[in-house]
């Protein structure tokens, strides 16, 4: 054999042993990032399971569970302090918030991940929470290159693709 293919042999294996790897990381991840019920209800109706349900589906409707709770639990802790609106509706549709309120249409939603999203949406609005997160406002996708608001500092959780934050650079909110 010569050096060269016991080289590829080598670099194989070790890609190999990284990816197992990685995997059980997110086994690990998902446990410490348990869903626990609390008795944190918030006062919703019909329109505010619906604009949740929305704002779960097309911010992480192909995440795991945890991480459309993470995103519920965000947008709850968001109606808390009040900054962003009163209510669920207000805050999901405060001026670019959210990326998917900004555009024009939507993709019909996959009926699975849509009833999934809603079924998450109620559990939250009954007091479901992530551990870890009663103090984040803000998150952003981890394919977005630290954006201009994102104080490394401040980043106290990653769940599937999402990076949290309990706050922003030069914005004092705070739970």
């Amino acid at each position: 054999m010569s050096n060269r293919f016991l080289a590829i042999i080598a670099v194989i294996f070790l890609a190999v042993l990284l990816i197992r790897a990685e995997m059980r990381m997110t086994r690990i991840e998902e446990k410490l990032d348990d869903v626990v019920q609390t008795k944190d209800l918030i006062k919703y109706t019909a329109a505010d399971v619906e604009c949740l349900t929305k704002n779960i589906y097309y911010e992480a409707g192909i995440e795991g569970r945890t991480g459309k709770y993470a995103v519920a639990h965000v947008t709850i802790n968001r109606v808390k302090v009040g900054r962003w609106g009163r209510n669920i509706c207000k805050v999901v549709y405060s001026p670019s918030q959210f990326s998917w309120t900004l555009k024009k249409s939507l993709p019909t939603p996959n009926k699975n991940l849509w009833n999934e999203s809603q079924e998450i949406a109620i559990e939250a609005l009954e007091g479901a929470r992530v551990r870890g997160l009663s103090h984040s406002l803000y998150y952003h996708a981890d394919y977005i290159r630290q954006p201009k608001w994102a104080d490394p500092e401040e980043h106290i959780l990653t769940i599937g693709r999402h990076m949290f934050y309990n706050r922003a650079k030069n914005l004092g909110t705070s739970i």
